[in-house]
């Protein structure tokens, strides 16, 4: 019994570690995990909790890490009411792990929705793409990345907008930079932030499973997408500290 309680302790600590360092991060402006679900409300665990609106009945269900939103294509999504603190002005980094049942959107739209903000002005709007099958990104100009969206399997998608550079990775590898667009809107877009669709409404409506939703008002380096890429909230840290609460949890039971 003792062990078990030292056990729980040094879960608690890795938890409560990351809890602080997800809240101590500002630039985070927008997290949603999908573990936790208050009616229709989606928590949002960065510091500035922007709970999200549910729209429709999403499932509830296992995602890449602890829980994720399954989406129906036809009538779920999320808003996000806009804030000052959701305003991007020269650099955003947008992220998702995504688990998708096709890359169109309904009634064989070319784009499906994974999220956005804005559309005249537009601050950025993430989807999946036909019949590329890949991940385009609008945001002061449009492009489309190199690499290949699989279909009913979790792929981790990243857009990005560094002053007026746009970059994709897709399962922790780029696959995609494009110069010479245009600036963001700033301050000019004042609308909500859609998940599991975009401002164009039920054309663009997500059919699968999203999870981790993270936004940023920086470009996060290669290094940086690359960890965040393997880190859950419910887990609460990155992998390699959960391994160290295992192999302490190892060498306590081989003590007993």
């Amino acid at each position: 019994m003792r062990y078990l309680f030292i056990f729980l302790v040094l879960l608690a600590f890795v938890t409560s570690y990351a809890f602080a360092e997800v809240q101590g991060d500002e630039s985070l402006i927008l997290y949603f995990s999908f573990d936790e679900v208050d009616g229709d409300q989606a928590i949002d665990h960065s510091r500035y909790g922007h709970q999200g609106s549910i729209n429709g009945a999403p499932e509830l269900v296992d995602g890449k890490f602890g829980k994720a939103l399954k989406f129906n294509g036809t009538s779920d999504w999320i808003e996000v009411p806009h804030d000052p603190v959701l305003t991007v002005d020269n650099e955003v980094t947008v992220m998702a792990w995504i688990h998708t049942e096709r890359h169109m959107g309904p009634n064989n739209a070319r784009w499906q929705g994974i999220l956005s903000k804005g559309n005249s002005p537009r601050s950025y709007s993430f989807y999946t793409e036909s019949p590329s099958e890949c991940l385009h990104l609008s945001a002061g100009g449009g492009s489309v990345c190199e690499g290949k969206i699989e279909l009913n399997t979790w792929q981790h998608v990243v857009g990005q907008v560094d002053n007026g550079t746009h970059r994709y990775w897709l399962n922790g590898e780029s696959v995609g930079e494009y110069g010479g667009k245009n600036a963001l809107p700033g301050a000019a877009d004042t609308s909500v932030v859609y998940v599991g669709t975009t401002a164009e409404g039920a054309s663009r409506l997500f059919l699968g499973m999203i999870d981790e939703v993270r936004i940023w008002n920086r470009a996060l380096s290669e290094d940086e997408v690359k960890r965040e890429m393997n880190v859950g909230f419910q887990a609460g840290t990155p992998v390699d500290p959960l391994d160290k609460v295992a192999t302490t949890w190892g060498n306590l039971k081989s003590h007993n």
